[in-house]
């Protein structure tokens, strides 16, 4: 190989598929690496891409047959020239002092990997936050750091998602019951546009040049942009203000430019019109997230399932009358009567009664168990035919199947 040594990094470790650098751009400076991380990832022949910022290492698995070790390099050597550009530094923040906490919240709105990077990367550079992490395929931003629920909340909100807390099962059960709104709104997005942007399509295939068949593609075109595709703009614009930007924003910067660049056709015949162009765009956008939206639920549907062990009502013991409150009213220490055939509403001892309880959904035994006083139980097992009253030992995120939840 005569190919010249690249300038803003060095090769460490190579084998046949896989390349490993080292570059002083990239050191100590994780937003530079998240961002390289997004812009390496948009090239198909780059299968993984992991980086180190705390030495400013960057692993690369690539298909040495489309993209040879010397192109790989010379491309890693012009994004990093790109990246390398000096940024006035802001003031150091001010040390932040206080109890650090653990937090997690549902992220709605996330559209690709690049959302799920650009929102870990906003969270990092709070200097409350010690650790943050972002999952795409959950949905999910967890946080570790000086600040509460509401602070993590407040930064996701101003990128232009939307967090949903998820501290107890009622609310990952809220979470999962959005998530199927917000397939059945992406199939009638995308139904709309397809309808609305077939015609636009078709009319632009045609050639035309006649003013009235161009004021039914504007129509049309217009329907699509600030109908089904609104969310797409009113993303890019909030990320705008935020000086970031994501597909969203490449989405409609193309859509846009192809729109308004056909505005003056209307008028004159002779200047070209791409409404087919920015509606099909968009379409073609919705179909993705559609099944995008249809993936993620399947790959939920065990989350989903575990969720509902756990029933929405108890019947609680106070002042010897019996009240059916909702789970979320529990407290530790609180008495429960737990009828024949019930799924147990919270983790607990069981104070008074016997009966026998399915507990296969932890340890697989087909046969139930037998309880009596002083045994334990666990949330979300199934009650044979006995009654038993429990005294609560563990609500919400401490309990033993929202434990189970976060795992999985």
């Amino acid at each position: 190989m005569n190919a010249p040594s690249p300038a803003r990094f060095a090769v460490v470790h190579r084998l046949a598929r896989r390349v490993r650098v080292v570059s002083p751009l990239l050191a100590k400076n994780p937003e530079r690496c998240y961002i390289l991380e997004i812009l390496l990832r948009k090239r198909p022949e780059i299968r993984h891409v992991r980086a180190v910022p705390e030495i400013g290492s960057l692993a690369l698995h690539y298909d040495p047959l489309r993209l040879p070790e010397e192109k790989l390099l010379a491309t890693l050597d012009k994004l990093l020239a790109n990246l390398d550009v000096k940024v006035p530094k802001a003031a150091a923040a001010e040390p932040v002092t206080g109890p650090a906490q653990e937090c997690a919240v549902a992220v709605e709105g996330m559209t690709c990997a690049s959302c799920a990077l650009l929102v870990e990367m906003k969270l990092k550079q709070d200097p409350r936050v010690k650790k943050a992490s972002v999952n795409y395929a959950a949905g999910t931003a967890s946080v570790e750091g000086a600040l509460g629920r509401d602070e993590v909340s407040a930064i996701v909100r101003r990128l232009g998602y939307t967090p949903q807390p998820m501290d107890t099962l009622a609310q990952r059960r809220l979470v999962v019951e959005h998530e199927r709104e917000q397939l059945a709104l992406a199939r009638r997005r995308f139904n709309t546009a397809t309808l609305l942007a077939v015609p636009v399509a078709a009319l632009g295939m045609a050639m035309h040049r006649s003013r009235a068949m161009r004021l039914v593609e504007f129509a049309l075109t217009t329907a699509v942009m600030f109908g089904p595709g609104a969310e797409i703009f009113r993303k890019a614009r909030m990320l705008a203000r935020q000086r970031a930007a994501n597909m969203d924003s490449l989405i409609a910067m193309g859509a846009g430019a192809a729109y308004l660049y056909s505005l003056p056709g209307l008028f004159q015949r002779r200047h070209h019109v791409y409404f087919e162009a920015a509606a099909s765009i968009l379409a073609f956008v919705l179909l993705g997230r559609f099944l995008e939206e249809r993936a993620r639920g399947k790959a939920g549907e065990a989350i989903r399932k575990l969720i509902e062990l756990q029933p929405e009502t108890a019947t609680l013991l106070r002042d010897g009358r019996e009240l059916v409150v909702s789970i979320d009213q529990i407290v530790v220490g609180d008495m429960l009567r737990v009828r024949p055939g019930e799924r147990i509403p919270a983790d607990g001892e069981v104070v008074e009664g016997y009966s026998s309880v399915n507990e296969a959904m932890m340890t697989g035994e087909s046969l139930p168990v037998e309880k009596a006083p002083g045994d334990p139980v666990i949330g979300g097992c199934l009650n044979g035919m006995g009654s038993f009253t429990l005294r609560v030992r563990a609500v919400g995120a401490n309990s033993v199947l929202a434990g189970i939840v976060r795992l999985v």
